[in-house]
Order: structure tokens, then sequence, then C-alpha cells
């Protein structure tokens, strides 16, 4: 009689089980239904500009400008990034160089089309060439403006590997908003079809 009231008691205890375990599942299962987030740090920012650089243009047939040396701020208040950059220019004629920096700030946005995390909206803030007389200072800022938009607009900051999307895609999630925060920047991993 004892053993049969033992069994009694554990087909309840596993059953119990099991309904536990189908209830642990299925919560699983409600948290993947809603958007999952990348976040890259500062830091990381930092780095992924850092590989681009340093950025070389020519300018107007003129001007070779070279710009070094990221220094990344997130600004989360207006969901944009600001960037310092170290500048030289050299004049082609003359060869005299030039050194300075320039000051930037940019929003970021998703590419599909190439699955990478593009910059966007490039403003300059500040242009500054040292040693430069304080009337010539005034309309460099022209020249600011063309460097920002000629190296730095639409610069791909991130780009996806293609497994990552397809591992993605697979859980029916594809990459959406991109939002700079206090953690970093986040990249939005939508359910497909959202």
């Amino acid at each position: 009689m004892t053993h049969s009231f033992q069994l009694s008691m554990n087909i309840p205890l596993a059953a119990r089980r099991a309904a536990m375990l189908a209830v642990l599942w299925l919560a699983a299962c409600a948290t993947v239904v809603g958007p999952r987030t990348i976040t890259l740090s500062e830091s990381e920012i930092t780095r992924l500009i850092e590989r681009h650089s340093p950025f070389q243009k020519r300018l107007l047939d003129v001007l070779d400008v070279r710009v070094t040396t990221p220094h990344v701020r997130l600004l989360p208040e207006t969901n944009r990034i600001a960037t310092e950059l170290e500048v030289s220019t050299t004049e082609r004629v003359s060869g005299r160089t030039y050194h300075g920096r320039i000051a930037v700030d940019y929003a970021l946005r998703y590419d599909d089309a190439v699955q990478a995390v593009r910059l966007k909206q490039v403003r300059v803030n500040e242009f500054q060439i040292d040693k430069l007389p304080a009337p010539q200072q005034a309309a460099i800022h022209r020249l600011g403006r063309l460097i920002a938009e000629t190296l730095l607009d639409d610069l791909q900051l991130y780009r996806f590997k293609p497994g990552d999307l397809k591992s993605a895609e697979g859980y029916g999630f594809k990459p959406g908003a991109v939002t700079v925060t206090s953690r970093g920047v986040e990249i939005t991993l939508a359910p497909i079809g959202h």
C-alpha cells in the first residue's frame, strides 16, 4: 500500500514539473517577440571611426586634407554623436601645411541596401586652423563644411556580417532604428513585418 501511495504522489509531481517547464518555455517565447537591441559603446564607436582614419582627400585640386585622431562623445538628448578630429591641410602650390581641428556632430541611420550603419546630417560646430589670422579664420568655416561633407557625410560606420543578419532573420528579426543613448548606440532588431 505504501508503494502505490508513493507512485500516485509522483505522478502529480511529474505533471507539475511538466506544466512548470511549459510555462517557462512560453514565457521565454513571449520575450522573444519584442524588439532586441545591439549596443555599441562610446569606445567601440571611437574604434570604428579610427578604422577609417586617417581620412584623406584632395579638395578643389589645390588643397590636400588629412583628418585624424577622433574623440567621440555621445549626445543622447539630441540622438546625435559629437566628434572632434585633428586636421592637417597642405596647399599644393606652396607646400605649406596648416594644422588645426574640426568639431562635428551627426546622426546615424541604418542602410538596408548595404546592411550598414552610416553617418548622416553631419554638422560642423567649429573649424579652427592654428596660427591663422582672425579674418581668415572666419572665412575658413566654409572649408570646414566642405571637409565634413566630403569626408564624413554618409560614412559607413559599422557593417553587419552577412551571417549575423541571416541568423537574426532566421529568428524573425532585422535591423531598424538606430538610437544614441547614454549607454551607447543602440541598433534595434525589430520583428520582421512590424
